[in-house]
């Protein structure tokens, strides 16, 4: 996979085998893109992966990513191309994660794609104790997380 992020920006390690990077703003609190990709279990994958992307729902980003999290609401889906033409999927996501003792607000925009037995996704979300907070931080990143999530390129395998 590749992206493109701005130079600026600062790299983590992986954290984990599905994990491959963490990227962030060097001066934009609380904004974190997170790309990972696997393998995934063919028994239980799309005989035809292109399709799957192509024929994507908003119920699909429900089942597949919604239920991460306590409340997701997934807005603006759209069907993009790779460079080479292979769909990739874009949305954005207004979320809210409880740990128990406090309700997170956030926002996301993601892109993910299938290719042959492999996933992979790039996902910028920024996190605070509103909506209103969520809103107005998100505002001035808006460009440049869309620069960013649009890069995202799944190879083939």
């Amino acid at each position: 996979m590749s992206l493109t992020v701005p130079q600026e920006w600062t790299s983590e390690p992986p954290s984990g085998e599905a994990m491959l990077m963490v990227v962030e703003p060097a001066d934009d609190e609380g904004l974190s893109c997170m790309v990972s990709g696997s393998l995934y279990n063919p028994n239980g994958s799309p005989p035809d992966p292109r399709k799957f992307i192509e024929d994507w729902s908003m119920g699909t980003w429900q089942r597949m990513i919604g239920r991460s999290f306590n409340t997701a609401d997934f807005s603006n889906d759209r069907l993009a191309k790779f460079p080479d033409g292979y769909p990739v999927r874009l949305a954005d996501l207004e979320f809210t994660v409880n740990d128990g003792s406090t309700i997170l607000h956030g926002h996301s925009r993601f892109a993910f794609s299938v290719r042959g037995a492999r996933y992979g996704y790039v996902n910028c979300s920024l996190m605070a104790g509103s909506a209103e907070e969520v809103a107005q931080r998100w505002a001035p990143l808006a460009d440049k997380v869309e620069r960013v999530v649009n890069s995202f390129v799944l190879y083939p395998p």
